[in-house]
């Protein structure tokens, strides 16, 4: 090799080993940057030395004399810990198109301002600073309205003399003005002072950003800071996007340097010369006589006359619900803004799944994959809730589909907290040590503390979140409640959750047979509600749909549906245990030949080795 090859090649190691952008050392340059953090309110990731989790927080006050600078209350609430103990972490931040980090840095103080801590922390080393341009802030001309809207509110119910119901237009909880626009959020700015009545961290499933020409970007936001300006009157509301995808994400970029160019058309004197964007025109008037709201009622019209009614098949219903509960716990897990409305969206379809078609939604959470336990335990806890309330009819409430609706929520939502707990924790095969133990049982108080955020929560969801932990006797968590403290959904969901947790196994464990699980169930009189208990198995029969029966020649087959007397009707044939050897795929009426005239009692699939995900064989 040449001397000219091994100095190019030294040339391009070295570059790769440099860091991209630029440290900052001086006390100047240190304080400067911090100080646009603080101006701009924006937020701080945290990673703390040898703790996997993220946490959050803002500038709050930057001291140039004395070389520290203080960070407002770090989220989640157990960062505060870390803080006080003056574990090392590093940051980061992006600002106006600017990745801003720094590591080895440490909280010296810990203080309390308005009944929140605040920590002081000495000035780093140095600061990394970067330019990206995913997170540039592009500004809008005052010129320029762009006006947003957030959080729809159903308008009250109107009605004419003959009782029909008068269709309204919805109103909106805030409306406001564009003043920057990034990939990742915006600001926007709304007349009055809204300080006390608008909490950081406030979710908007619902915001629409509005443009002169009446083109529409409908978003999930959550506010993180809310700042005021006594001279103008006006709140300025600092907005991170969530539940972002790819088309999204496109038309916000596209935003984004329409933006960037018009700021440099104005900038450049030549706005005559050069074309504005269409976005910021105002559209002209429909020469087409019909009106939009003519034209979207005839468009639903029509699709109500083909059928279009979104409703998903079953099996489905089932999965965007497995899927809805695994995604909350990922977003949890990984810190991201919670997008709870997919437990809103997952309750709906499976309230419609199960009128339409109960004993097959039962089926699919009675049928379990390997490593999806947390999630599928949800969705059959949601399901069995609004079950049971439908079942017991003397219940007003098994008629009131908005409180069937809740319910289901409820279940989706129960076991969220665990999305918080070291998954060396909730994933141990072994005994939990006495500090695990209280570890995991913390996980109720930080669902209900999860819900109690987010807009739009029940009480009922508050309630089950912690009292599916509670007994009888006062021996649960996290409150230790006894039975004249729980609710009646409470000590239901008790009920719901013991069982469902018995005959469903786990990657280290198999399931109970059911028959066994009720005996244990109707054992724990002092814990859980006998009555609720004795109503759950016969509303489930006592050989409920998913569990493994035998007939008197010796076959045995999984339940795949009941008669209205709860017994078994249908049962897909598997295995022969006087032969010992599996039997072809059959699907066998109970009752229908006398090799199969009536089911002799339980089996326990795991004597076996057999899974009841046979059930959803193609035979």
């Amino acid at each position: 090799m040449s001397t000219t090859d091994t100095d190019t090649k030294q040339a391009e190691a070295a570059n790769e080993k440099k860091p991209e952008g630029q440290l900052i050392s001086t006390r100047e340059g240190i304080y400067r940057l911090l100080k646009r953090l603080q101006n701009k309110h924006t937020p701080l990731k945290l990673n703390f030395d040898a703790v996997a989790d993220k946490y959050t927080s803002m500038v709050v006050s930057v001291n140039y004399k004395e070389g520290y600078f203080l960070l407002d209350e770090v989220t989640p609430r157990w960062g505060d810990d870390l803080m006080a103990k003056a574990i090392p972490f590093s940051f980061e931040s992006y600002h106006d198109g600017c990745k801003i980090s720094a590591s080895e840095v440490q909280a010296s103080g810990r203080a309390v301002k308005d009944g929140a801590p605040i920590y002081k922390v000495a000035f780093p080393k140095n600061l990394h600073f970067l330019q990206r341009r995913q997170f540039y802030r592009a500004p809008i001309r005052m010129s320029l309205e762009i006006k947003v809207l957030l959080g729809v509110k159903e308008p009250p119910e109107k009605r004419d003399e003959y009782d029909n119901l008068i269709p309204q237009d919805p109103t909106w909880e805030y409306e406001g003005l564009l003043r920057d626009l990034s990939a990742q959020g915006c600001q926007v700015d709304v007349e009055g002072d809204l300080q006390e009545t608008l909490e950081k961290n406030t979710q908007f499933d619902t915001c629409h950003i509005i443009f002169p020409n009446g083109e529409v970007i409908d978003l999930s936001i959550i506010v993180r800071h809310v700042g005021y300006d006594e001279k103008k009157k006006v709140s300025s509301l600092g907005c991170q996007f969530t539940n972002m995808d790819p088309q999204k994400d496109q038309k916000i970029s596209f935003v984004v340097n329409e933006l960037q160019r018009d700021n440099a058309r104005n900038a450049s004197g030549n706005a005559g010369n050069t074309a504005p964007s269409e976005l910021f025109e105002p559209a002209e008037p429909e020469k087409d006589s019909k009106s939009k709201k003519t034209k979207d009622k005839e468009k639903k019209e029509a699709e109500k006359e083909e059928g279009v009614s979104g409703l998903l098949d079953v099996k489905t219903a089932h999965q965007l619900a497995v899927k809805a509960v695994r995604t909350l716990v990922t977003q949890l897990r990984n810190k991201e803004p919670l997008g709870i409305k997919l437990a809103w969206q997952a309750a709906d379809q499976l309230l419609a799944a199960l009128e339409r078609d109960r004993q097959e939604l039962i089926l699919y959470t009675r049928v379990r994959t390997t490593g999806q336990y947390l999630f599928e335990h949800s969705v059959s806890v949601a399901v069995l809730l609004a079950d049971q309330t439908q079942f017991n009819t003397a219940n007003p409430k098994s008629r009131d589909q908005n409180y069937l609706r809740n319910i289901i929520f409820a279940g989706l939502c129960h076991d969220l907290g665990k999305g918080l707990i070291p998954e060396r924790i909730i994933g141990k095969t072994s005994d939990l040590t006495e500090q695990e133990a209280k570890v995991m049982h913390k996980h109720s108080l930080l669902t209900r503390e999860i819900l109690s955020r987010q807009p739009g929560t029940p009480d009922l969801a508050l309630q089950i979140a912690t009292q599916n932990c509670e007994r009888l006797d006062g021996s649960g968590h996290p409150e230790r409640l006894k039975g004249l403290s729980m609710t009646p959904a409470g000590k239901l969901a008790a009920v719901i959750d013991v069982f469902d947790a018995m005959t469903n196994g786990r990657s280290y464990r198999a399931g109970l047979p059911h028959a066994l699980a009720f005996k244990r169930i109707l054992g724990m009189s002092n814990q859980l509600d006998q009555g609720m208990a004795q109503e759950l198995i016969k509303n489930q029969g006592i050989f409920p749909i998913g569990s493994l029966v035998g007939f008197a020649n010796g076959d045995l087959g999984f339940v795949k549906r009941q008669t209205d007397n709860k017994t078994p009707d249908i049962v897909r044939l598997a295995f022969n245990k006087n032969t010992g050897r599996p039997l072809a795929l059959q699907d066998i009426q109970v009752g229908s030949s006398s090799s199969w005239k009536k089911v002799v009692g339980p089996e326990d699939p795991a004597k076996y080795k057999l899974n009841n995900d046979l059930l959803l064989h193609d035979i």
